[in-house]
C-alpha cells in the first residue's frame, strides 16, 4: 500500500470542536506533520491540536474519529471532497 493511499485524522483543539480526516497525501496534512513514513503517528501534537494516524482504509479514519470525545468529525472538502458528496449522498432521506 502506498502511503497517498492512507489516511490520518487531525483533533483541532482551537478552531470549534472538529477532528477532520485527512488523505496523507493533502496538502494540509503534509503541512502539519513533516515526517512523512509508515510509522503509526498516534498522538503526534502540533501546536493547535493532534495528528493520528496512518489508518489504511477511510472507513478505520472515520471509525477512529467518532470516538474522540467532544468532536464533530468532518472530511476535508480539499482531498476528500468526492468521499464527502457520496458520503452526504448516503445519509440523506
Amino acid at each position: 500500500m502506498e502511503l497517498e493511499d492512507n489516511y490520518l485524522v487531525y483533533e483541532n483543539w482551537r478552531a470549534e470542536k472538529k477532528a477532520v480526516v485527512h488523505k496523507s497525501n493533502c496538502a494540509k496534512a503534509k503541512k502539519g506533520h513533516l515526517k512523512r513514513t509508515r510509522q503509526w503517528m498516534f498522538n503526534n501534537f502540533s501546536p493547535n491540536g493532534r495528528w493520528f494516524g496512518y489508518f489504511e482504509t477511510l472507513e478505520s479514519a472515520i471509525n477512529f474519529g467518532t470516538l474522540l470525545p467532544n468532536r464533530k468529525l468532518k472530511l476535508c472538502g480539499r482531498c476528500l471532497g468526492d468521499e464527502k458528496i457520496e458520503i452526504n449522498k448516503k445519509t440523506s432521506p
